[in-house]
């Protein structure tokens, strides 16, 4: 399928990420804050990039207005806050979905592959 990069402090929530992208058929790397995130960028571009709002160094606000450039797959934000002002700001960051905690598996796996069957957001590229 290709290849994820998850973005996450939580590690049951990163580890659940990573389990549900690879049943997905994903090569998954992950990360738990926004600079390692970031950093992992680096030597490749991800098919998908999934960024947690809440990370302890760098909003994932942030991460994805800077991954955006350096990348042509999906970003999707995962996120406990549910407003649809914290919704907007992540489209508007260049997110091409924003999607809530808490999910089951398997709805996760199936709205994944839902959004990467959209094209890529142009945002901020």
């Amino acid at each position: 399928m290709g290849t994820a990069l998850v973005i996450e402090d939580d590690d049951d929530i990163r580890r659940l990420l990573e389990v549900v992208l690879g049943q997905a058929g994903y090569t998954v790397t992950a990360a738990a804050t926004g600079g390692e995130g970031l950093d992992a960028l680096a030597p490749d571009s991800p098919d998908l990039l999934l960024v947690d709002v809440g990370l302890p160094d760098i909003e994932g606000f942030e991460v994805v207005r800077r991954a955006r450039p350096r990348i042509d797959g999906h970003i999707v934000m995962l996120s406990a806050r549910s407003q649809e002002a914290d919704a907007r700001q992540g489209l508007e960051a260049g997110a091409d979905a924003y999607l809530t905690k808490p999910f089951r598996p398997r709805q996760l796996r199936e709205r994944l592959g839902e959004i990467v069957a959209r094209p890529v957001s142009s945002a901020e590229r």
